[in-house]
């Protein structure tokens, strides 16, 4: 493999007649540091998880869209070392036109822990409860294996962001440093559900946001603010 601006660039062969190659990428990130734990849909890119067609028609249908201008906070955060994790509750075979979706819209390269889903008839029924599984772990799964490193979450109020993030900050006070919530519209994070969702844990650790220049335009504007 070869090593290249932090990643290592590596090819697996088949065996015997298979003479087939595959390609891959593995993001190596120091142990101490900070990284970004982000949310995709209606964080990064319009997807409207609250309206099942509509989620629908933006993930098979439409061009995938970015939402506001996320994309250049998240390369100056990268400009100052931040390492980036993209976690959905999208299953795995999207995981290409999420990729290009990221690179064409200019968000910077970063590990992507997706969902693993066998496609049924009956699953898109039920795709809004598949969706609300699994994240959390995933979540937890990257913070228990950088215990050194401090990091941000961002995601929105349209599903369970709020709770899962702030169960993730219970459970590694020391690392988790700051929780941004993009504002949805049609399920806000009302005062009720935000004590609910961060109890137990600082005001200041978290905040809400509408636009994506509401939020720190440096890491060193995040310490200067006493987030971390």
């Amino acid at each position: 493999g070869v090593i290249r601006d932090g990643w290592l660039h590596f090819e697996v062969l088949s065996r015997g007649n298979d003479n087939r190659r595959f390609q891959g990428q593995v993001q190596l990130i120091e142990s101490t540091g900070v990284s970004v734990i982000s949310d995709i849909d209606d964080t990064m890119k319009t997807t409207q998880v609250h309206d099942l067609q509509s989620m629908l028609e933006n993930t098979f249908l439409e061009e995938f869209q970015p939402v506001d201008d996320l994309q250049s906070v998240y390369r100056q955060w990268a400009a100052e070392g931040a390492s980036f994790h993209y976690v959905s509750s999208s299953p795995w075979p999207l995981f290409e036109p999420l990729n290009e979706f990221c690179q064409g819209a200019g968000f910077p390269r970063g590990s992507y822990h997706l969902r693993l889903l066998r496609l049924r008839d009956h699953m898109l029924r039920r795709l809004p409860v598949i969706r609300r599984r699994g994240k959390g772990g995933k979540i937890k799964s990257i913070l228990k294996a950088f215990p050194g490193r401090q990091f941000i979450l961002v995601g929105d109020s349209a599903e369970r962001d709020p709770e899962i993030y702030g169960a993730a900050a219970r459970l590694y006070p020391n690392q988790v440093t700051a929780i941004y919530i993009r504002q949805v519209n049609q399920r806000p994070l009302d005062t009720q559900r935000a004590e609910q969702a961060f109890r137990g844990l600082p005001r200041q650790l978290w905040s809400t946001f509408e636009a994506a220049h509401e939020l720190p335009a440096t890491l060193l504007a995040r310490e200067t603010a006493g987030a971390l």
